[in-house]
């Protein structure tokens, strides 16, 4: 006859809790997927050669973590997208703060290139509006890009374009992502995320133990106890 061994729950709860936790990086390339298959074939199957990132050699450009957080959100803005043509012109604008739509940081800034590539990857029908009217030519180079309003075209055929906001939490990055339909400001495709600050290395820090904030100055117990600080931020 067989028994039934039953464990106490307590016990199998502190097995549990003695195991160390595990550390995760959400946005890390995985070396090595695991695949699955359902095709079968008498003939072996023939592996790719593994993609390797060699500066020293032709192939694709090397990404950090903010490259493929970029990714990871437009693959999302295109699988939610409801209505959006990939033929349609599509404008991406700047991240800003979510307190303040008049204000962005070296972390937006990055963004906003990273969304272009990443549309563009997708075969989208992008506009850039920070393509000036003329060429400038001067001592120190040759400039097309401006961010000066007087130089740039204002009769863009755009019907599309990419919004975002960001904020800080002492654990790291909050960012929402939307495209909007500019003629009826109808959302056609919305995507919300959170980043830990360690998966945004060389852009987000913990905050100091003194921040300066709304013109105050104010002190917490202990460093990182405020929002994350964006790095290249103005206070």
């Amino acid at each position: 006859m067989s028994r039934l061994i039953i464990f106490p729950i307590a016990l199998l709860a502190a097995a549990c809790a003695s195991e160390p936790p595990v550390s995760t990086n959400e946005l890390a390339y995985v070396e090595k997927p695991t695949e699955t298959s359902f095709w079968f074939s008498d003939e072996p199957e023939v592996q790719p050669a593994p993609l390797q990132y060699d500066i020293t050699k032709a192939g694709l450009a090397p990404k950090s973590h903010v490259n493929i957080l970029a990714e990871k959100v437009v693959n999302e803005l295109v699988l939610q997208n409801d209505s959006l043509r990939s033929d349609q012109p599509l404008l991406v604008t700047t991240p800003v703060n979510t307190s303040d739509y008049s204000k962005t940081d070296a972390l937006g800034l990055q963004l906003q290139q990273g969304f272009v590539a990443a549309f563009h990857s997708h075969e989208f029908n992008l506009v850039d509006l920070n393509v000036a009217n003329a060429l400038r030519s001067t001592e120190q180079g040759e400039f097309i890009l401006s961010r000066d309003w007087k130089l740039l075209p204002s009769d863009l055929p755009v019907s599309h374009v990419v919004v975002s906001t960001m904020d800080t939490t002492p654990m790291g990055l909050v960012l929402n992502a939307r495209i909007v339909n500019v003629t009826n400001n109808r959302v056609v495709s919305a995507v919300q995320t959170f980043v830990n600050m360690n998966s945004l290395p060389g852009y987000l820090s913990p905050s100091n133990q003194v921040i300066f904030q709304d013109g105050l100055l104010f002190r917490h117990e202990a460093s990182g106890q405020g929002n994350a600080v964006v790095l290249g931020a103005k206070l």
